[in-house]
């Protein structure tokens, strides 16, 4: 009996350390995207609190998406994007990196975006995806 209960004990043990290093996992860049150094640098001065890298890929929404769909898990609470003037919508969606409830309790989130809306004012609409990854301080 001693066994067993010390068995279930370690089994309990492993699945814990399992889980929390599952939850503690880090940024995963998509094959073939590029860092765009400048684009972090103002995506993290926009939100002093929070640090971003941003990622180009002229790879499609979709193909970006199902990459990161199998990686982490998705906060599916989150509205759809805009839709632009010209009437084409905005594809987005969101990833809890570090295994938090949702975005307002994640220190570490990404959103995958298709087409990045660049510019102080967002106007200029660049047909390749985007992806950014922000982490809280």
């Amino acid at each position: 009996m001693r066994k067993i209960v010390c068995y279930l004990v370690g089994a309990a043990a492993l699945l814990v350390m399992t889980s929390a290093l599952a939850r503690a996992q880090e940024f995963k860049p998509y094959p073939g995207s590029q860092l765009d150094e400048k684009l972090s640098r103002e995506a993290s001065a926009v939100a002093t609190d929070r640090e971003s890298k941003v990622y180009t890929t002229s790879d499609s929404f979709d193909k970006v998406y199902a990459f990161y769909k199998g990686l982490y898990k998705q906060d599916t609470k989150m509205p759809a994007g805009p839709k632009l003037p010209s009437g084409q919508q905005v594809q987005w969606a969101f990833f809890l990196i570090d295994g938090g409830k949702d975005l307002s309790t994640s220190k570490l989130w990404m959103k995958v975006q298709y087409p990045m809306l660049a510019g102080p004012d967002g106007k200029d609409v660049r047909n390749i995806t985007h992806i950014q990854v922000v982490r809280k301080q």
